[in-house]
């Protein structure tokens, strides 16, 4: 967290709301209202927290002005790819919810990038934004997220969780769906299962063995990371030691997934299976077969990610992961607008369902190929 302030005296930092909030012994949403006159807080706790900020030289910031006007009515939304169906149906939940609470929400496409990121949070507390969902490109450096919530804007985090940032947050368990999908090709009798998958462009997985000797991925938990996790748990309920067959992509693009599936279909011992993990994979590796001339599942199996409408429409269907963005979008943008609202309680790591879908894309190994 940010180190307490006392003032701009001697050269020190201005204090924020989070120092003023400190000194008071409230949280930051308290501090907020009490000091922007919005919301409901008593009128002893209002006297608190002002003589908090009294004792530490506090000065209102454009956003505390700004609520006590009233407020913009408006959020913002930072999506790490909003061309990705997944980013795309997550703000339209939000956009509805925002809708129904009588706000407009402003849209800023990241493109996987740190520093637009943080220029999209800071362009947004200019504007004098509400609130902000966000999608992060990084679960460490979220010094930005945290500057934001110092201002009295609350956060809420979409698709990943930080331990680094006192902020709620909507996710999936990304392991538990990924362990799913690989223990229903296991259950069928594939050992040698290949996974494709983005990865951020500052992140490389580094597979090691854990304390007990088992396969794992070390780095911080995101969505990535959690599927190989839930890849690698399930091959070692089986005995299946396939971890030389992930194949990862820092280049969110179809067209690079193909080249990363051909790479893996192309190997001396190809597998008789493939997980993709996230929608873009599933695409890229769908083209790579079907370009290769492979039947689906009579030469290999496929399971993919997100139950886009494609996914249908192909033959055969595809076995894939179903996760509901909508759901996860309207679920952030709730619970950002309860935060707005003055709800005060504990940040919460809020885990929605997902669900496996079983199509026709997998089945039993070809015949003639050994399971172990």
């Amino acid at each position: 967290m940010v180190a307490s302030g006392t003032g701009a005296q001697g050269g020190r930092r201005r204090p924020t709301v989070a120092d003023v909030a400190r000194e008071a012994g409230v949280s930051v949403a308290t501090a907020g209202r009490a000091l922007g006159d919005y919301g409901r807080v008593g009128d002893a706790l209002r006297d608190q927290v002002r003589a908090a900020a009294v004792r530490l030289g506090y000065s209102p910031n454009g956003v505390a002005r700004s609520m006590r006007s009233g407020g913009t009515r408006t959020i913002g939304f930072v999506g790490v790819d909003i061309s990705n169906p997944y980013f795309a149906t997550a703000m339209r939940g939000i956009c509805d919810v925002a809708r129904e609470e009588g706000y407009e929400a402003i849209l800023a496409n990241s493109d996987d990038r740190m520093d637009v990121e943080r220029a999209a949070v800071k362009v947004f507390l200019e504007k004098q934004i509400e609130g902000i969902v966000v999608a992060p490109n990084a679960v460490i450096d979220v010094a930005h997220l945290r500057r934001a919530q110092d201002l009295g804007v609350p956060v809420v985090l979409l698709d990943r969780h930080s331990g680094a940032l006192d902020a709620d947050s909507v996710v999936i368990d990304n392991e538990r769906a990924a362990h799913e999908a690989v223990a229903h090709l296991l259950d069928l009798g594939h050992r040698r299962i290949g996974m494709l998958l983005y990865v951020d462009p500052d992140e490389s997985p580094e597979l090691v063995a854990s304390d007990a000797g088992r396969p794992t991925v070390r780095g911080a938990a995101r969505p990535s990371i959690d599927r190989i996790r839930g890849y690698l748990a399930a091959l070692d309920e089986y005995g299946a030691q396939s971890s030389d067959l992930i194949r990862c992509s820092a280049i969110g693009d179809a067209a690079q997934f193909e080249k990363e599936a051909d790479a893996l279909l192309s190997l001396p011992q190809p597998p008789t299976a493939v997980f993709a993990a996230d929608n873009v994979a599933t695409q890229g590796l769908f083209m790579s077969v079907r370009r290769r001339g492979l039947a689906i599942p009579g030469d290999i199996s496929l399971v993919g990610f997100d139950d886009l409408d494609w996914t249908t429409l192909v033959d055969p269907p595809l076995t894939v992961v179903a996760q509901s963005p909508m759901d996860m979008g309207r679920t952030a943008a709730q619970r950002l607008f309860a935060r707005i609202k003055g709800d005060d309680s504990p940040s919460e790591r809020i885990v929605l369902p997902t669900r496996l879908l079983l199509r026709s894309s997998a089945a039993e190994p070809p015949a003639g190929i050994r399971a172990d």
